[in-house]
């Protein structure tokens, strides 16, 4: 194929913008940056935020990936608001879908081409997104596509932990995709205005994205051909004090905002319990805090205005 043909071919393929969230992991970050640049597909066009790092990662990205736009902010805005920076400067640059990453991830060279094919298909299809394996050399499952349980957690990621033999191999429609590796139409976008940066500190703004969408007609879809690894908890580490406390003002901010009356039944009995058997179990860790931090959590939560 000559240089012509494959100049207009590329021209023709749907802009995907790709938008990778940095705080303080610059290794992970060239790691997933490096996949993103390796991917086959000619019509993307990239941009890392860089959440107000404190460890060079800006310059040290910048240098390394001269051709991906690195957005410097001065004050770090959580991840609902990191996000959205990033999210707003893909549909100026007039993308037509938006892909979500986290910057401790790496995709497959073929990920968009599979997620871009799905999208096309069907224009009701408003999100999508991948097979997520743990990258932790166990070759397990992290996540295939979620669902909205409400209870403790609120959601649960499908097939995590399991070893892949084929069960979630099938293009089906889910709840939601985790905010760690989704693509959305520019549309979707738009009309929703964006993340909800009422999900402050991370957790559930990606589930409330997808329920919003879901309520004006799209689809969310998981496709398994679409192929990624995610570290996980990498940025904001494990069962931490933090971490527990903006989980549980999201969790109860989303049920009260989306749950029916018996969905917020559900989740305060299974929260109920899950605070005593967390406070059984962090104790004998010696990790108390965290435990007392994610009951002022669900506190704060229940008294945080519903917008």
């Amino acid at each position: 194929m000559n240089a012509n043909k494959v100049r207009r071919k590329n021209e023709g393929l749907p802009r995907v913008g790709v938008v990778i969230l940095n705080y303080n992991g610059k290794e992970m970050a060239e790691s997933c940056l490096r996949s993103v640049m390796e991917s086959t597909y000619a019509g993307k066009d990239v941009i890392l935020v860089d959440n107000a790092s404190t460890d060079g990662s800006a310059a040290y990205l910048r240098t390394r990936f001269p051709d991906a736009l690195v957005l410097e902010m001065s004050k770090n805005r959580g991840v609902a608001g990191g996000r959205n920076y990033g999210f707003r400067e893909a549909v100026r640059r007039g993308n037509d879908y938006i892909l979500s990453l986290d910057n401790d991830t790496r995709i497959d060279a073929l990920l968009i081409e599979e997620l871009v094919a799905v999208a096309e298909s069907d224009p009701r299809v408003g999100v999508l997104g991948p097979k997520t394996y743990a990258d932790d050399g166990s070759g397990r499952l992290q996540c295939a596509g979620g669902r909205i349980t409400y209870m403790e957690n609120v959601t649960a990621e499908q097939g995590s932990g399991e070893i892949d033999r084929g069960q979630y191999d099938e293009i089906v429609d889910v709840d939601y995709i985790p905010g760690s590796g989704f693509m959305a139409r520019r549309e979707v976008f738009e009309r929703l205005n964006f993340v909800d940066e009422n999900f402050h500190g991370g957790g559930h703004e990606d589930t409330d994205f997808c329920k919003r969408a879901v309520q004006l007609g799209y689809r969310v879809v998981y496709v398994p051909s679409a192929v990624m690894w995610h570290r996980g908890s990498a940025t904001f580490g494990g069962y931490t004090a933090q971490r527990k406390y903006w989980e549980a003002i999201n969790s109860v901010y989303f049920v009260r905002r989306h749950g029916k009356p018996k969905d917020c039944m559900k989740y305060a009995f299974f929260a109920g319990f899950g605070l005593i058997y967390a406070f059984i179990v962090q104790s004998l860790r010696g990790n108390q805090k965290a435990v007392f931090a994610k009951a002022r959590g669900i506190w704060h939560g229940l008294h945080k205005p519903v917008a």
